[in-house]
């Protein structure tokens, strides 16, 4: 194994892939037919129709060879000249190359994967480059090329060109489409957040893979990532840019289409449907998904549904080795029908790679898609399925998943081309039927249609239940006729016996009517999903409560999903003008999921007390073990999960006046985690921190955390200063304990603060430089090589001003010389002073590359052992910022699959070499010359939240920020596998290993 710095030095390509570095099932095997010096970092990837595979990646497409035929490409020829980005959209058909980079879909003429193209044409202006912009490109079988967007790429409203357009005004990422002459643009769904690529199945429908809300998890809004069938029409639930920051509408809203599958926590890249015959029957038809994340690839087979399809994903594919294998890019070969998998991203190895099943047919054939018919001949066929009941009735058997499917997609054509059928009347009598299906994806097509031909309905009598068809309409005409939507609301809401979906349909009718969900000064909060757009008129909020919590108090009680959503609204309309009925306690228990608890702690904060009500003491009881229960339910925590639970304790503390006395009287109150209540409660400090104290004295596994810790600070150090030296030593606190010992130094803290000086926290380096300053029982080189450095780290004159001025003055102490602010003049003098430490100042992160490659020689990677490996990873203190609820450091889950042991040894030496554009930092002053370094985590014209620390965050007011300024250095220190040993280090890689 080639050690990590010399790997890097000589910028060596990483050794080819052994078979068994992919787990795969019987009969299938992997090789290698490119590796990272051909195609490094890979991005995206295609297959041409001559068998020819393209890659892309920054600055370059070009085509693999594989002149010797033996399997392996040799070499690459590059087609396209001058790319400033990295293409993640490729499409090679007859003599066109498309690439969506450099600022849209462009199309390149004279194509043959031999020879370089001339400038391209751009076929359509969107973002391109980043993560969430405009990506991957398919021909679909009606002719028209379909195009994927994150929700960052751009499309709005003046996208769509044509009036039929399935989507007029889209929110978030869509998918669009361009006519074979591409003049014409249409957006045929929204709502996706960042799916990468997508394809169609053999019934030429289309399905992608799109991701989570990843730092949302833990929250009642979270999803994983989810495969999803894209029907015309259809919104998927993501809501950002234009409504929201964070909260999604789940997949019980009528209006969202529920995904096939949702498999959890990843980063969906490839999606590839097996319309060929190599593999064995059981994948022809189904989907391999490529999971960045985990570094594996999911099969899903498909199955008939309803109008839409099911399917239980299962890992088709998975890395077991140390060469890392993030698959970015998948591919079906047409001649050969193998899987062909590109791997990179994010600075990752790249290379491709092809899976065979080695018991595979001689001559496999591909299976096409199928050709459709001129779409108004094809719209046509269909009206006998329209004419027919839409549901079954005594004479007739209930229809099959095939002639559903039918029926929707005979909806979605009667949509897109209505204003070239003039059937009149008969239209509108085919579509009424379909308004009272079972169905909701032909349901929601219907209701579609049946606005845009403006069928008639009726008028909802009063006092009685509307029709299935009055409501389904009603969804779709909501936001522009909000009195009849609104009667038609009403009238389930008041139905003492509404069905569950009829009753979900009725209160998502209520949030269209008033605007939406997610007032504007809710937006990035944790009111996003609980506060109106519009606000509601008083009579109308008391009203609309009445009704809601009746049904609240429904016997038998109403199925749970539809109680949330019940107290949802009951939220939404905030304090009701005259009294409701009283409201019963949320139904809360040991075995409620945690995120159900937090969304009826919500309800509780912000909703009508008479309405949704419970105690303070009940309260205390769900807050002290919400913890408890996240542990034990598995639940994986993010950034934003600690910054909605403080802004929910804060309105819980003014909502419930005597809740701070029965938080801190609860007999479980004590437990680290407890110490992120004490501010927003507003509990006694002092009181609180005794407590944390005298549980873990009780406890020598107490999990302090560095909120815990800070606490501390509130009592003598003469009570605290065993602990704190314990949690020194134990490590992963070591600022959590400076911020305790610069407010009551003790002479034995003078090696804390010359650790301190190495901080980017400008509060710590000065507090660390004060308190040095003011003991001088340091080494004198030690201090000015670590204050030296510290003045390059601030070198604002203005903004780092106060920070700057204490370093100096501790210079000036240590050395006897009167130098100002000028770090030229201190370095001049170190070096004259020290020349043997001079070193010390040009270390940059402290890190030693040559030390480090032969020390990482010797490392034996066979001894190390996961169990001991786990007190390892706290030794050097990675669990405090990485995978916890406030993570300013990416996931570890799953990172040895995507990221082989060189680049993963690289990342911990070497943390500023390559930061992740989530986490890079950026540096606050203040107006009142106080300094905040953090990860943003919301910015606004009116403020910015930061996050910190691993359990710590910084808000500030846009009106208070004098200076904003990037941070090159990581967050995450250099040096922290220095206080391991060999052994340790091997320890510390089968560990990671095992986070799944």
């Amino acid at each position: 194994m080639v050690p990590a710095l010399l790997f890097l030095a000589a910028n060596a390509a990483a050794p080819p892939a052994p078979v068994n570095d992919l787990r795969l099932p019987p009969g299938f095997s992997a090789k290698l037919y490119a590796d990272n010096p051909l195609a490094p970092d890979t991005y995206t990837m295609t297959v041409d129709d001559a068998g020819r595979v393209l890659i892309a990646s920054r600055g370059y497409v070009r085509a693999l060879v594989d002149s010797d035929n033996d399997g392996v490409a040799d070499r690459a020829v590059d087609l396209i000249d001058g790319l400033k980005e990295g293409p993640m959209g490729l499409l090679a058909e007859g003599d066109s190359l498309f690439v969506v980079s450099d600022g849209g879909l462009k199309r390149y003429r004279g194509y043959n994967g031999k020879d370089k193209l001339p400038a391209p044409e751009l076929l359509l202006a969107l973002k391109t480059g980043g993560e969430h912009d405009a990506h991957a490109l398919r021909r679909s079988p009606d002719g028209w090329l379909y195009l994927l967007c994150g929700n960052n790429a751009g499309v709005k409203k003046g996208t769509a060109t044509d009036v039929r357009s399935p989507i007029g005004e889209p929110i978030a990422g869509a998918v669009l489409r361009l006519s074979p002459d591409f003049k014409t643009v249409e957006i045929v769904a929204d709502g996706f957040r960042n799916p990468y690529s997508f394809d169609f199945n053999p019934d030429g429908e289309p399905f992608t893979f799109d991701s989570d809300n990843e730092r949302c998890s833990g929250l009642p809004w979270y999803e994983g990532c989810r495969f999803l069938h894209i029907v015309p029409g259809g919104n998927y639930g993501w809501r950002s840019p234009q409504l929201s920051q964070t909260w999604r509408k789940p997949p019980h809203f009528p209006d969202v289409v529920k995904p096939i599958a949702d498999l959890g926590r990843g980063s969906p890249t490839g999606v590839a449907c097996y319309r060929h015959t190599q593999f064995p029957e059981k994948y022809r038809g189904g989907f391999f998904l490529a999971d960045w994340t985990f570094g594996r690839i999911h099969f899903v087979p498909l199955t008939a549904a309803g109008s839409t399809y099911e399917g239980k994903p299962e890992v088709f594919a998975e890395a077991t080795g140390t060469s890392g294998f993030a698959p970015t890019a998948l591919a079906i070969h047409p001649k050969t029908g193998e899987l062909f998998v590109s791997i990179g991203g994010r600075g990752t190895r790249g290379g491709v790679y092809r899976i065979t099943f080695d018991r595979g047919g001689a001559e496999p054939e591909p299976k096409p898609l199928p050709i459709a018919r001129r779409a108004i001949e094809y719209t046509k066929d269909r009206a006998d399925l329209w004419l027919r009941d839409a549901e079954p009735s005594p004479r007739r058997p209930a229809p099959s998943p095939d002639e559903l499917r039918r029926r929707r997609e005979a909806l979605e054509l009667l949509l897109r081309h209505r204003d070239k059928l003039a059937w009149g009347e008969e239209l509108i009598d085919a579509v009424k039927p379909n308004l009272a299906s079972r169905d909701p994806l032909i349901r929601a097509a219907a209701a579609r249609a049946a606005v845009a031909l403006t069928v008639p309905v009726g008028d909802v009598p009063d006092g009685k239940p509307p029709t299935p068809a009055q409501l389904a309409v009603a969804l779709v005409v909501a936001p522009r006729d909000q009195n009849w939507a609104l009667k038609v609301a009403s009238g389930v809401l008041n139905n003492p016996r509404a069905e569950p979906a009829d009753l979900l349909a009725a209160l998502r009718i209520v949030h269209l009517t008033h605007g939406d969900l997610t007032a504007k000064d809710a937006t990035g909060t944790v009111w996003e999903g609980y506060t109106f757009r519009e606000p509601v008129p008083k009579e109308r909020a008391a009203l609309l409560g009445v009704a809601i919590v009746k049904q609240a108090l429904r016997e038998p009680a109403l199925p749970r999903v539809v109680l949330l959503e019940l107290t949802r609204v009951l939220t939404a309309l905030g304090p009701l003008d005259r009294r409701s009925l009283r409201g019963a306690a949320p139904e809360i228990s040991d075995s409620t999921p945690q995120a159900d608890d937090f969304h009826y702690l919500v309800a509780l904060a912000r909703a009508d007390s008479r309405a949704v009500w419970a105690t303070a003491d009940e309260i205390a009881t769900i807050l002290l073990r919400l913890q408890r229960k996240i542990t034990a339910q598995g639940v994986t925590l993010d950034r934003h999960w600690p910054l909605r639970f403080d802004e929910l304790l804060r309105q819980l503390e003014t909502q419930y006046p005597d809740l701070p006395r029965a938080v801190l009287e609860h007999k479980d109150f004590g437990q680290p985690e407890h110490a992120a209540l004490v501010g927003p409660l507003k509990l006694p400090p002092k009181t609180a921190a005794l407590k944390f104290l005298e549980r873990a004295k009780d406890n020598p596994k107490y999990a302090w955390t560095p909120r815990a810790v800070a606490l501390l600070a509130e009592l003598p150090r003469v009570e605290a200063g065993a602990t704190l030296e314990n949690l020194w030593d134990r490590g992963g606190f070591e600022e959590a304990v400076l911020r305790v010992a610069t407010r009551q130094p003790d002479p034995c803290d003078v090696p804390k603060f010359l650790v301190g000086l190495k901080s980017l926290d400008a509060e710590i380096v000065r507090g660390s430089a004060s308190a040095l300053a003011k003991s001088l029982d340091a080494e004198p080189s030690l201090v000015a090589a670590a204050a030296v450095r510290a003045l390059r780290r601030f070198p604002d004159p203005k903004t780092d001003l106060r920070t700057r001025d204490t370093l100096v003055t501790l210079l000036q102490k240590y050395s006897k010389q009167k130098f100002g602010p000028d770090e030229k003049a201190w370095t001049a003098w170190f070096v004259k002073t020290y020349p043997d430490e001079a070193k010390a100042l040009d270390a940059g992160d402290g890190f030693d590359a040559a030390a480090w490659g032969k020390r990482l020689a010797r490392v034996d990677w066979t001894t190390g052992d996961a169990a001991r490996g786990r007190t390892a990873f706290t030794k050097a203190t990675c669990a405090a910022c990485h995978d916890g609820g406030g993570a300013v450091g990416p996931s570890l889950i799953g990172v040895t699959k995507r990221f082989g042991r060189d680049d993963l040894l690289t990342a911990i030496l070497q943390p500023s070499k390559d930061i992740p554009p989530r986490y890079r930092a950026v540096r606050i002053t203040t107006t009142d010359e106080k300094s905040f370094i953090g990860v943003p985590v919301y910015e606004a014209t009116d403020g910015i939240i930061l996050q910190t620390g691993a359990d710590t965050t910084a808000r500030i007011a846009g009106a208070d920020i004098a200076s904003k300024k990037p941070v090159e250095l990581s967050l995450m220190p250099a040096g922290l596998l220095d206080k391991l040993a060999d052994t340790e280090i091997a320890d510390l890689l089968a560990y990671l290993g095992t986070l799944k």
